[in-house]
């Protein structure tokens, strides 16, 4: 999900006094500061790569500096600091709207992977997960494996900050968690967004309800779901009244729906523009036939969360904590479903830990069942996986990676930043990442680090 606000990127390749007089100049901008609603935002210098961050949500964006104080987001719109009679920064303004600075003694987001091995990746020691109460049964790497090497050298390039804004890595294989590392002051208790990863979620609860007979099936047709609650659908044609749930399961919805392609009527950014995220999607034109071919679009998910409550007569977050994070035992987590301009920080996402993304891949890897208990019914698992070489199945994708000639297939949720759940049902092996690499593409013209991390050290560890 993008909605990238600010960052700024200074001097790369200058002299050790330069570089400190450059980050004492990015210093005079750190503070909390007034953000759009009653939100907040935290301007922090990183030593690490010499760049002022632009914190929101935990996430944190890179600015480009044009002159003085002003500075670009990657939208090219400026963004100017204003200072005080001082001379002292107390405020910013981007869009005609003004900030203020709310204070300059804040909590301060951890910007180094781990501080204290930084320069010395070599340091590191390698430590068999901790053995919780959880239903997660842990293990040795060494064990597992049999040539870790890749693995460890994987979890030191990252403390080396050569893979930045990874979280966390996880690795679950035969059984048995055998790697669980975080990174940039993250730890097994704290919840981390997921973004898009949320769809798989989604997807999960749907399927609990069409179990438990409140939506009779996914083949159904969707539109009639929402009658009551949007009388009037623009742009209603034959092909629209043809849309099934289970086209928006997997995005086969024939609307004029691509995420992100500034070209279509229901890219993401204008989705969240408007002032219900749900209609707005319903609203939208069609271009194709429903099932002829898939688009990735976040108002399908959403649509499907909204689908929930109106066939519960629940909110979302409530059928799912009974259904699913009760029995699952999630606890921990944080989540408000509310597609529309409130969400416009927080993007209705869920708020989960990594262990717990594991919990819910350990679940879809063993026909639904938890702890020999039936979460969600072993068919809707099947039809989830149903799915065509690198397409989309119910919110979950097929992804696959070609190492030394040998392909390896993975079930994926993943989510802006680096967010990746991979079920490898061929190798008994789940991987869990979560970082903070929001709009890699846009900011930095590349994909987030687990998509390279993966088969260059976790894959070569299999061979």
């Amino acid at each position: 999900m993008n909605k990238i606000f600010l960052i700024l990127i200074l001097c790369i390749g200058c002299s050790t006094q330069k570089e400190k007089s450059v980050l004492d100049k990015l210093q005079e901008y750190e503070g909390k500061y007034e953000y759009l609603g009653e939100n907040t935002l935290d301007m922090v210098a990183s030593e690490l790569d010499t760049t002022l961050y632009a914190i929101i949500d935990d996430a944190k964006y890179p600015l480009k500096h044009i002159n003085m104080d002003t500075f670009a987001n990657i939208q090219n719109i400026p963004v100017t600091f204003g200072r005080n009679g001082e001379g002292k920064v107390n405020q910013y303004q981007v869009d005609n709207q003004t900030f203020k600075l709310i204070k300059t003694d804040f909590e301060r987001m951890e910007m180094n992977p781990r501080k204290e091995l930084l320069n010395n990746p070599d340091k590191y020691h390698y430590q068999q997960p901790e053995k919780l109460n959880d239903g997660l049964e842990v293990g040795s790497l060494e064990n597992i494996f049999g040539h870790p090497e890749p693995i460890l050298q994987m979890v030191k390039n990252t403390i080396q900050g050569d893979y930045p804004d990874v979280h966390s890595i996880l690795i679950y294989k035969n059984n048995k968690l055998v790697l669980e590392e975080y990174f940039y002051g993250y730890n097994a208790n704290k919840p981390h967004q997921l973004r898009s990863a949320t769809k798989p979620f989604i997807g999960a609860i749907l399927g609990i309800a069409i179990d438990k007979g409140f939506v009779k099936s996914e083949k159904e047709k969707l539109l009639p779901y929402f009658n009551s609650k949007y009388p009037e659908i623009a742009n209603m044609d034959n092909l629209k009244k043809e849309i099934t749930i289970e086209n928006f399961l997997m995005y086969r919805h024939g609307m004029d729906c691509e995420n992100d392609n500034p070209e279509s009527a229901g890219n993401e950014q204008s989705m969240m523009e408007s002032s219900d995220w749900v209609k707005y999607t319903l609203d939208l034109p069609m271009v194709a036939e429903p099932g002829e071919f898939s688009s990735y679009c976040t108002g399908c998910a959403l649509t499907l969360g909204s689908l929930v409550e109106v066939a519960t007569n629940e909110m979302i977050e409530d059928f799912a904590n009974k259904n699913l994070f009760q029995p699952l035992g999630i606890k921990n987590y944080d989540w408000t479903f509310e597609p529309n301009p409130a969400s416009q920080s927080t993007f209705s996402q869920l708020y989960l830990t990594p262990r717990d993304l594991l919990k819910l891949a350990k679940m879809y890897s063993q026909q639904g069942k938890w702890n020999n208990e039936q979460i969600i019914s072993k068919n809707w698992i099947e039809k989830t996986f149903d799915m065509e070489k690198g397409d989309y199945g119910y919110a979950w994708e097929h992804k696959y990676f070609v190492v030394d000639g040998k392909e390896y297939n993975s079930y994926l949720a993943t989510g802006n930043g680096g967010q990746k759940i991979n079920i490898w049902p061929e190798l008994d092996m789940i991987t869990v990442f979560t970082g903070g690499n929001y709009n890699s593409y846009a900011i930095y013209g590349k994909s987030t680090p687990p998509n390279e991390m993966i088969p260059r050290y976790i894959l070569k560890a299999i061979e």
